[in-house]
């Protein structure tokens, strides 16, 4: 069950022979634990931070139509701080459109704000109370699979022993790496920080005082190939810029790309009257990668004993950069298919469930990064984008709806659309 240790090492073995180990705690890892533990199945969970919770830079946000995917969302009180129901658009922090998000009924359709620190503990605390076991301050080095037994090694010298492992890693996990999947990931890339702001005027300690109540902030044209957002939280606002489709810069260009998205961070803020604090006050900026969706590669090994999920299977939808909610489906997926011994048809139940969706979004967003200005002033300020991307973030539409509508409004331009 375990792999022979290095001459002068001291290693330490699990006693328990799990039938999953998940490595990474965060949406994806979390929920295929608390879904498999849910099942009757033995898991462990591990995360290479100290402890939970622990920060991890995200803009959080989580359109509410999840709960009708999957089990367990219904009390968005209890993981999010609050929804929003309006975006505000702007071009370079200019010429500004606040529009809200329906449904097909007229009812605000909702997008969940939340912060990773605390959304992530949640999931991992139903994963324990399912009957997941827990484990941080873990890094695994190694996956290794021998007949129907998958050792994972970890840095420490630690082993620990299961029927299959789940990569939940992120985007440069080494679980992937380890058994032959994903080899060729490409990702685009983000820069964040979170900043503190005081309880406004009405008391109300949800939202910015120069923020549209219940609005996330999106900007156009200060980043090729992306956008930069405000996403408000309770206490800061998640700020952040983007470059969502991946072209892998020369060495010298990366510095580069950091100042853009740096810029791109400030002309965001300063088109809401504010400034990034500086000197003492001045919050950390964090970078991480974005997952690039190619849909092409398998996400389980063809033993069927390792899957990927979440980020680590590169399932982030390509236009607008979101990966939380497709994560969790993930987990949730990979979780049944685990429990009923169907992990052969993993790859192909995700790509059912997001093809469609994501391959749209990738040609629709090298059409908009192509014509971005056009873009902006056609589709995104146009009323009827606006109440097809309520329908999405309320899962009564798809993106190929709104490509179908892009392909029309090409081949009749003077044609208006309610």
């Amino acid at each position: 069950m375990t792999t022979p240790p290095v001459a002068g090492t001291i290693v330490a073995v699990s006693e328990t022979f799990y039938d999953v180990i998940v490595v990474g705690a965060g949406p994806g890892g979390a929920t295929t634990a608390w879904k498999c533990a849910e099942r009757g199945l033995r898991v462990l969970l591990l995360d290479r931070a100290a402890q939970l919770p622990r920060y991890k830079p995200c803009g959080g946000g989580i359109p509410a139509s999840l709960a009708t995917h999957v089990s367990g969302f219904e009390e968005s009180e209890r993981f999010a701080d609050l929804s929003v129901t309006h975006l505000r658009h702007s071009w370079k922090g200019k010429d500004t459109v606040l529009a809200e998000m329906t449904t097909e009924s007229g009812a605000p359709a909702h997008v969940w704000m939340v912060q990773r620190a605390h959304f992530d503990a949640w999931l991992v605390e139903r994963a324990q109370a399912a009957g997941a076991t827990v484990r941080t301050g873990v890094k695994v080095s190694d996956v290794a699979v021998s007949g129907e037994t998958i050792t994972v090694s970890t840095a420490t010298g630690e082993t620990f022993a299961a029927r299959h492992v789940v990569g939940a890693d992120g985007a440069k996990g080494i679980v992937g790496a380890r058994v032959g999947l994903r080899l060729g990931k490409r990702w685009g890339i983000a820069r964040e920080a979170e900043i503190p702001f005081e309880t406004n005027a009405g008391g109300d300690n949800r939202f910015h005082a120069d923020l549209h109540p219940g609005a996330a902030y999106l900007d156009y044209g200060s980043v090729p190939n992306g956008y930069a957002w405000i996403f408000p939280k309770r206490g800061f606002l998640s700020v952040g810029a983007g470059m969502l489709l991946p072209k892998k810069p020369a060495e010298n260009e990366e510095n580069n790309v950091g100042q853009v998205l740096r810029r791109a961070i400030d002309t965001m803020l300063a088109s809401v009257g504010q400034t990034f604090p500086e000197g003492m006050d001045a919050p950390r900026i964090w970078g991480h990668p974005i997952p690039f969706w190619t849909g092409a590669e398998p996400l389980a090994t063809a033993d069927n004993r390792v899957l990927l999920v979440g980020d680590a299977a590169g399932v982030v939808q390509p236009m607008f950069g979101e990966g939380i909610q497709y994560a969790i489906r993930t987990g949730d997926v990979a979780a049944d298919c685990l429990a009923s011994g169907t992990v052969g048809e993993y790859t192909n139940r995700v790509r059912a469930l997001f093809a469609d969706e994501f391959d749209a979004a990738l040609r629709i967003g090298k059409m908009f990064y192509r014509t971005p200005f056009l873009s902006y002033k056609l589709g995104v300020k146009n009323p009827a984008g606006t109440k097809l991307v309520g329908r999405l973030m309320a899962g009564e539409a798809h993106l190929h709806d709104l490509e179908q509508r892009i392909y029309e409004r090409l081949r009749n331009p003077l044609k208006r659309k309610g």
